[in-house]
């Protein structure tokens, strides 16, 4: 039996519940439209796996002397809210129980959204034994309150609405409770096109109807916005350059690492906290959440342009919080509960004991061997928080999965030590979201698992997922994707940190890295990097040959793994190419020369593009052809 997140207790009995053309989902009369919709959804997966189209009705659960009457031979929903009455375990209210019998199945929630739960156990069920349910009684309820996924939609790659609503879908299926997607730029802000014109942005009407949908689904959709650093299209616009910590901006082309490390606002000048509240304000009606995550992380350049003088007076810490508590107040008077990461409070300790008691803390750290420290701190400062692993597909084609499933795995220990309020794990897209949504949903899935269950850290497995998510009767996808994430030995960020230095642009502190990197290109061994290669187009083949196998909406993810293990392959070839032709070393043999390998890397740009546009909006998939185009222009150069 698979099931992901495993309930906190099951107990099988015997028996079968076996569904027929007669068998009914009865929802009881306490159920709403909401419930209807989770029913509806439920008499989909049966008829997925079975070919019944069962009947879906309303009405009262009967009472016999205190005993309560189900329908008999029918699928009974029901709400009843008493275990959830005056009790101080929020997450006891999110408590189901499911009950198969061989005469009904019964499943009992608090409210819409325990209830919802108890239906996705149901359906995975569904998915194990189609129409024979096996007899068991299940009693459930999360470890964590909050249970989320972080997604960007900033840094290259804006989903379309139907891709949001999938991820909602799959979110919802394992029970996540909450979604937040990452905007710098990219939302249609009314009055600044001059911001987002170049990215194909959210739009107003796309918020409203996701979240929605996500509400129908058990999911709080939370805003969260970057307001304070980050801001590079903001600050580089014509209209407000001038609020950019730095008086004077250099001249320079648009750099993936010049994106990352600048552009902060001046927290001195009050028409920076009038624009921070602008924007804000216009974001808070399109969600129904209370909450509001200002982000406030990575603000790089504070104090080091035009307030030099401040911060030499008061320090940075005191800088930061000045800005940071005027946007919290502002927060809380329009009723919201605000949300920060928690990355620049941590370098001023101090500073704890003056963010307000209630604000929660995003306390990331993407380490796999991540130490408690920070979460200690704050747990020890009083502040509520949530922990923030992450999937590791950023700077990647392919997420690292084995440093995935480690820091997920260890920063839901440290949640369960220091009573976090729940885990927020992230899905980032650093140096232009190359890596495709497909390579996430392994790691999303696992994170669900432990914040509902983490007292399982060992489920699920890569063979649960790949049968479960995807229908692959073999179970061996997934663990043919983790084979695949540990085979690159040089990855995109170093090839675009390459190119940059081929094209003598400056990428300031991401120098470093590159020297280190370049040191590392030398010294790789031409027969291992053959050997990955070879390895890699294996693992490609083999995950080739399961694309008919899984279930049909699962066939996109199938086809971004094969984008991705082709793409994984050239770098690799690539990487010979770099050694010998740029960095002037000897060379056994090559597996393409220049010319072929730039044929090849335009041919795979193609299939990549059309990867990219089944989920995507156009957006900045431009800079990405910039790069690679820019590399096969190298490439043809004698």
């Amino acid at each position: 039996m698979i099931l992901i997140p495993y309930p906190h207790k099951l107990t099988e009995s015997s028996g079968v519940f076996r569904m027929s053309e007669l068998t009914q989902i009865f929802l009881d009369i306490g159920c709403d439209y909401s419930d209807f919709e989770a029913a509806l959804s439920l008499r989909n997966e049966i008829e997925k796996a079975s070919g019944l189209k069962l009947a879906i009705t309303k009405g009262r659960c009967g009472k016999d002397k205190e005993k309560t009457i189900f329908a008999d031979g029918s699928i009974t929903l029901m709400k009843t809210g008493l275990k959830a009455a005056g009790t101080a375990d929020v997450t006891a209210l999110s408590a189901y129980t499911l009950t198969v019998g061989t005469g009904s199945i019964i499943i009992k929630g608090n409210g819409s959204s325990s209830l919802y739960y108890g239906i996705q156990t149901l359906k995975q069920l569904v998915r194990n034994y189609a129409c024979e349910i096996p007899c068991m009684d299940i009693e459930d309820q999360p470890t964590f309150e909050a249970r989320g996924f972080y997604h960007d939609v900033t840094r290259g790659k804006v989903p379309t609405l139907d891709t949001l609503k999938d991820l909602a879908d799959r979110l919802s299926f394992y029970k996540i409770n909450q979604l937040q997607l990452y905007f710098e730029h990219s939302f249609a802000f009314k009055k600044y096109s001059e911001i987002w014109t170049d990215s194909d942005p959210i739009t107003a009407e796309e918020i409203l109807v996701l979240d929605e949908y996500c509400r129908k689904r058990g999911i709080e959709l939370v805003p969260s916005l970057s307001v304070f650093g980050h801001l590079y299209h903001v600050l580089l616009s014509g209209t407000f350059r001038h609020l950019n910590e730095y008086e004077v901006l250099p001249d320079k082309p648009f750099l993936w690492t010049d994106r990352m490390v600048h552009y902060t606002l001046d927290a001195s000048d009050p028409e920076s906290l009038a624009f921070a509240k602008e924007l804000t304000d216009e974001f808070i009606p399109l969600f129904t959440s209370d909450k509001f995550n200002i982000c406030c992380d990575e603000t790089f350049d504070l104090g080091l342009g035009k307030n030099r003088a401040l911060l030499d007076e008061i320090g940075r810490g005191k800088l930061y919080l000045f800005f940071v508590k005027s946007l919290i107040d502002h927060l809380k008077s329009r009723k919201k509960k605000v949300m920060m990461w928690g990355d620049t409070l941590l370098k001023y300790p101090q500073l704890l004991g003056e963010i307000p008691d209630n604000v929660t803390i995003l306390n990331w750290n993407y380490d796999p061997e991540a130490s408690e420290d920070g979460f200690r701190q704050i747990s020890e400062a009083g502040l509520k928080q949530y922990v923030c692993p992450g999937v590791q597909g950023w700077n990647r084609l392919i997420n690292d999965m084995d440093n995935a499933s480690k820091n997920i795995r260890s920063l839901t220990d440290y949640a369960v030590k220091y009573s976090a309020l729940g885990i927020l794990n992230t899905d980032w897209g650093d140096f232009g979201h190359i890596n495709l949504l497909a390579g996430s949903i392994p790691g999303a899935i696992y994170g669900a698992a432990l914040s509902w269950n983490a007292g399982r850290p060992d489920h699920p497995t890569d063979e649960e997922i790949s049968i479960l998510e995807y229908g692959d009767k073999t179970g061996s996808l997934a663990g043919l994707i983790r084979q695949l994430s540990r085979q690159p030995i040089i990855e995109w960020n170093t090839i675009v940190l390459w190119y940059y230095t081929m094209c003598g642009y400056d990428t300031g502190i991401y120098g470093k890295f590159y020297t280190h990197a370049r040191e590392l290109m030398l010294n790789h061994d031409e027969c291992k990097i053959r050997a990955a290669y070879d390895r890699i187009k294996e693992i490609e083949a083999s995950i080739s040959l399961l694309h008919q196998s899984v279930f049909d909406d699962r066939k996109q993810d199938v086809s971004e793994f094969l984008v991705a293990a082709d793409g994984l392959a050239l770098f690799q070839a690539l990487l010979l190419v770099i050694k010998k032709k740029f960095l002037g070393q000897s060379s056994t043999g090559l597996i393409f020369s220049p010319d072929e390998l730039a044929v090849k890397l335009e041919y795979w740009f193609s299939r990549y593009k059309s990867a990219w546009r089944a989920r995507n909006k156009e957006s900045e998939l431009f800079r990405i052809k910039d790069v690679l185009m820019g590399i096969c222009r190298l490439l043809r150069e004698r």
